[in-house]
């Protein structure tokens, strides 16, 4: 009888972790006894809610704890050694060469006084044998690799010259530079594009299953989490609740919690009714809007929105969707008048308010209204809960006190929140709670539509998916509409009844949810819904071919080329596509796709598919 193979030694395994913060009222624990272990070829993915420990989990295995934190107990074993053990001088040589780290914020982790290539050369030359010649090559080779076009000029720029998905780029081709048996990577892709996410995801995953290292992945995303995982350890209070397979936890999820941030992918989108409303006079009508930035020092405009046009109906939601850079956030601020059009109309209601003076169009900001991105930044941090809710009707009506008063009370009820927070400040909430506050802000005045931008972006899974319900149930009270752009194809879907496609600052596709998710026509609508990581992992990524798929990243909305923007990326172009003028055309189930390929009643594919 043969003797079995022993099981591999885990690449790292951290037992009984404690770590405790001390403060003016004594010693905090974060974690307490946090213990996991990770195998060669598999990725861990690591989920909680804000405050449970997962950031600090990650900087403890490197033997890293901010300042006042100190781990008080435990250990750490790589490589037959106690991490936890080790001098700073050992340790310095483990970390980037052994183990990377791929942090959330990347302007905080590069330095501003050098470029982005000489800060990867260095890193890469501090592990491994090579000239400065190899070491600028092997630079340019990883940004061409995480999706930088033009590497070769980029590697000359400084941080503060590059975007913030830019930035994340570079950070995450610094830290696999030396190819480390373990990566750690907090939130590596909360600044990227899904279809960028996808190029470094897939890569990720190639590098995992060829060299058998390990990686960590601390993520609020469950769609990373079903489509590259093997295993889902869940936390809270410090320490792992739940530690499965990642079929088994999102076939059957154990802890409450788990439970809990499932929520929003058990429920059904059919749910959300498609029918047109019996009266189908638009809201907002929007038709051939452009926005230009003139540049500074220069004869050059960035093409912000090109020639724009859509329908919202009174009670629906339109789902805006694409790359950042793409327009989203422009439109919704042309629609608000936050900025004003170079060309085009916005009409509210049949008026055409996008030619109105800032004195006339005051009286619509309160049937207009909006939520942005991130709640922290949008709440004044002196002001309490009361005094926010209660700032749209100082400015917008004639309510006495008491009126005001009842008013901000019924707000807190509607946004699901205990009257006990009044009093509180934007600080004393978690990014939940102040995300509920800001829609409550935006429902004050009783509006008739509300711009949400990237409502669900900066909020952990539980808050997300209590987030979309309410703004469900917020819009089968009040029939308000919303125009809801977002990266999250996933919260799309729940919420919205017809979606919108934007590339490079135009509408490729718009139609209804439905025919838009399941039968895409425009290529960048089929490449960007085969890059999005949707919660099933019956159906991963990474278990079949992807045919529709965009490489490097989103050209530059300065000097745009003629024709059809896409050209250059798409999988289906050619010759005439990159001359001939795009118009969106309507096709026979009633949406409209910008493509000269499209016939009546389908897309028609050339030879060259």
């Amino acid at each position: 009888m043969s003797e079995e193979t022993p099981a591999a030694a885990p690449v790292i395994d951290a037992r009984d972790l404690v770590v405790r913060f001390r403060g003016r009222d004594g010693e905090a624990t974060v974690l307490d006894g946090f213990s996991l272990a990770i195998q060669p070829h598999e990725i861990v993915g690591l989920v909680g809610e804000s405050g449970s420990g997962k950031s600090t989990a990650a900087l403890a295995l490197l033997g890293l704890v901010r300042h006042p934190g100190r781990v008080t107990a435990g250990s750490v074993m790589f490589g037959g050694r106690d991490l936890l053990a080790l001098s700073d001088d050992e340790l310095r040589r483990i970390r980037g060469s052994e183990i990377g780290m791929i942090t959330q914020k990347p302007r905080q982790s590069l330095n501003p006084m050098h470029t982005v290539g000489r800060q990867i050369s260095r890193v890469y030359r501090a592990h491994v044998r090579a000239g400065r010649g190899e070491a600028a090559r092997h630079t340019v080779d990883m940004l061409e690799r995480v999706g930088i076009n033009d590497a070769e000029r980029r590697v000359h720029a400084f941080p503060h010259e590059l975007s913030g998905g830019m930035a994340q780029r570079a950070l995450i081709a610094m830290a696999l530079s030396a190819r480390p048996q373990l990566l750690i990577a907090d939130e590596p892709t909360s600044g990227l594009d899904v279809t960028i996410q996808a190029q470094f995801l897939d890569r990720m995953w190639d590098t995992v299953k060829e060299t058998g290292s390990a990686i960590l992945l601390v993520t609020q995303d469950l769609g990373i989490i079903a489509n590259y995982c093997d295993r889902v350890c869940v936390m809270e209070g410090g320490r792992i609740v739940e530690d499965r397979p990642v079929r088994d936890f999102f076939a059957a999820p154990e802890h409450p919690y788990s439970k809990r941030i499932l929520t929003l992918q058990r429920r059904r989108p059919d749910e959300v009714d498609d029918a047109p409303p019996a009266v189908a006079e638009p809201l907002i009508e929007v038709e051939r809007l452009v926005k230009r930035f003139p540049l500074r020092g220069s004869r050059k405009t960035l093409q912000a929105v090109s020639d724009v046009s859509f329908q919202v109906l009174p009670g629906r939601s339109l789902g805006l969707v694409g790359e950042s850079g793409s327009g989203k956030t422009t439109v919704g601020r042309l629609l608000l008048r936050l900025v004003d059009a170079t060309e085009g109309s916005v009409r509210f209601r049949g008026e055409e308010i996008s030619t109105f003076g800032r004195d006339r169009f005051r009286p619509y900001r309160a049937r207009l209204q909006v939520v942005f991105q991130d709640p922290f930044d949008s709440l004044d941090p002196r002001w309490t809960v009361a005094r926010l809710l209660r700032e749209p009707l100082d400015l917008h009506t004639a309510q006495t006190g008491e009126q005001k008063a009842a008013r901000v009370a019924e707000l807190l009820a509607i946004a699901g929140l205990d009257d006990a927070v009044r009093e509180r400040r934007p600080a004393e909430l978690s990014a939940g709670q102040q995300q509920r506050v800001c829609i409550a802000r935006a429902l004050a005045t009783d509006p008739e539509f509300i711009v949400l931008d990237e409502p669900t972006s900066a909020i952990p899974p539980a808050a997300r998916a209590e987030t979309i319900e309410l703004l469900r149930a917020i819009q089968e009270r009040t029939q308000v509409s919303f125009l809801f752009i977002s990266h999250d194809l996933t919260s799309v879907e729940m919420v919205c009844h017809d979606v919108a496609v934007m590339y490079l600052s135009e509408v490729v596709e718009i139609g209804a949810r439905d025919d838009v998710f399941r039968r895409p026509q425009h290529p960048y609508t089929r490449a960007l819904l085969a890059s999005h990581l949707f919660p099933d992992p019956t159906d991963r990524r990474i278990d079949r071919p992807v045919r529709e798929r965009l490489e490097g990243e989103i050209p530059s909305p300065i000097d745009l080329p003629s024709g059809c923007y896409l050209a250059s990326r798409c999988p289906f172009a050619v010759d005439r596509c990159r001359t001939e003028p795009q118009t969106l055309r309507p096709l026979a189930d009633g949406r409209q796709v910008r493509c000269w390929r499209v016939s009546e009643g389908d897309l028609r594919w050339d030879e060259a598919s």
